[in-house]
């Protein structure tokens, strides 16, 4: 698993930034929680999971790219607006991986 360096969180999730990553990078059970991830799949620009995602192995081996953090559904929905939302005024294309400085592979 990778970590933008520009991580998003959510308004809640902000407040317990470092308890969060904490608890993902140790493998806990976060039911709260979820991670915005830049698309495991070419046609697709973002995706939404629960933490609990992140604990099974097909995920962990697509290595994935961390972009955002939230603590309800409703605030990833937030997260992932508020990213698009910067990915637009960067620029005049959704390139994803131009934004986040990463290749997809």
């Amino acid at each position: 698993m990778r970590w933008y360096a520009k991580l998003y969180a959510g308004t809640y999730a902000a407040k317990h930034r470092t308890a969060i990553l904490t608890g993902i990078r140790e493998g806990k059970s976060l039911p709260s929680v979820y991670v915005i991830t830049r698309a495991l799949h070419s046609d697709g620009l973002l995706d939404i999971y629960r933490q609990s995602a992140f604990q099974k192995r097909h995920i962990l081996e697509q290595d994935p790219l961390v972009i955002g953090i939230a603590l309800s559904r409703r605030e990833a929905f937030e997260v992932v607006v508020q990213i698009v939302t910067d990915l637009y005024r960067k620029g005049d294309s959704f390139d994803i991986d131009a934004f986040c400085g990463t290749a997809h592979s």
